[in-house]
């Protein structure tokens, strides 16, 4: 049986160690063949191609035996989906980190427009200061549109914290 070769897509090495993936999978997959981008080798050899971010134009060129991309990103936007050979699946891998990193970052904007920071930067950099006070909690209302694993974590934090929370769940 001829090896697994896997090729990874790695836009945020500083964040994602493309090194301990290797020796994880290497550990659990007997014979891999793993491969970071854009030391891609023999397209037609890659198996599976993880991705964190996107993808870039062509990227699928030339792999014949490619089965699946998994992504492993909060959304699949990056990816050009138009481009992936017939019959390859795509899934997204969230993990727990990964739904609370979106989750904060969620719960940051909400934050950042309730108590003004956009406007407090741009006070800072004419050096003024004019005090604006902020939205009370139980007085913003939050709409999460779709709430599953990460958007229904949000609704629930929005409303423990005393926001007026409401989650839209799209029909299949």
């Amino acid at each position: 049986m001829k090896a697994l070769t896997l090729l990874m897509v790695n836009d945020y090495p500083d964040y994602i160690d493309a090194g301990e993936w290797a020796r994880s999978l290497k550990a659990r997959v007997s014979g891999l063949d793993f491969r970071l981008w854009p030391h891609h080798g023999d397209p037609g050899d890659i198996d599976l191609v993880l991705i964190d971010k996107g993808t870039p134009r062509r990227f699928f060129e030339g792999m014949t035996r490619l089965r699946a991309v998994a992504y492993l990103g909060a959304g699949i936007d990056g990816l050009q989906l138009g481009e992936l050979p017939a019959g390859v699946g795509v899934v997204r891998l969230a993990t727990r980190e990964l739904a609370s990193e979106v989750v904060q970052y969620i719960v940051l904007r909400v934050l950042c427009r309730q108590h003004h920071v956009v406007e407090y930067a741009l006070q800072q950099t004419q050096k003024r200061w004019r005090p604006i006070a902020p939205r009370k909690t139980s007085e913003t209302r939050i709409v999460i549109l779709g709430a599953g694993r990460i958007g229904g974590w949000a609704a629930r934090l929005f409303a423990e914290l005393g926001y007026r929370t409401a989650a839209w769940f799209p029909q299949p």
